[in-house]
């Protein structure tokens, strides 16, 4: 009987927890993929197709591909693209990137890349997005281009993800300092920096805080403390 009543419960349970929705975003042809959500995504590299949980995402990618000019082919490759976005719905989304057969269709892109790029989903909705381009040129490599996209998204483009920063190590004349995104938080009286130690500074501060009555009460105690005798 308590067997049944246990697997009752954990049934019940089970139906009860909420369902956590998967989208799928297909990418365009001919993309390397350099960094998904502040992480190396070297490993994702051939897949037309990943799999995204609900909520905020940011790809990191090039596009390469063969081009003719003139009579000749040559390889394109663009600079990184970073595409900020919200999934939602459980859902098929679509990057839609531009074809690239001539120069003249590359050099269309590196004018205005941000015109070049939209994201819809398996209705044919346009999804908003926020978009930039990482200043890095030649061959790249994820596991390289993570460092330069985590300090960018400690900046305020629109495109930056702060929680995504994770810890950046940056050389200063000193050595290497380090920077972590935090989550901004709600603005609180502190105490102000003192050359001295923090025990003394933070009763200092305290002590500067206090009413009159409170002050007198304080050093009637600290008096008391001094003498071994207890109010």
């Amino acid at each position: 009987m308590l067997i049944r009543r246990l697997f009752g419960a954990l049934l019940i349970s089970s139906l009860a927890m909420p369902v956590i929705a998967d989208n799928t975003l297909l990418l365009p042809e001919k993309t390397k993929l350099l960094v998904l959500d502040g992480k190396d995504a070297d490993k994702l590299n051939g897949k037309k197709d990943i799999s995204l949980s609900n909520g905020r995402h940011q790809l990191v990618f090039q596009l390469k591909t063969l081009v003719r000019e003139g009579g000749d082919s040559k390889m394109f490759s663009s600079s990184p693209y970073i595409m900020t976005f919200d999934l939602t719905g459980d859902q098929t989304f679509t990057i839609n990137s531009p074809k690239l057969k001539t120069a003249r269709d590359t050099d269309k892109l590196s004018r205005s890349p941000e015109t070049q790029f939209s994201i819809t989903n398996q209705k044919g909705q346009s999804v908003p997005f926020e978009f930039s381009v990482l200043n890095k040129s030649g061959l790249l490599i994820g596991v390289d281009t993570v460092e330069d996209i985590q300090k960018f998204n400690l900046s305020e483009n629109p495109a930056a993800v702060r929680e995504m920063a994770g810890t950046v190590y940056i050389a200063t004349p000193q050595g290497i300092s380090y920077q972590v995104a935090q989550q901004p938080q709600p603005s609180v009286m502190t105490a102000p920096a003192i050359a001295q130690p923090m025990s003394e500074s933070m009763l200092q501060y305290w002590y500067n805080q206090a009413d009159a009555p409170t002050r007198e009460r304080f050093l009637k105690w600290v008096s008391a403390s001094k003498s071994g005798t207890k109010e």
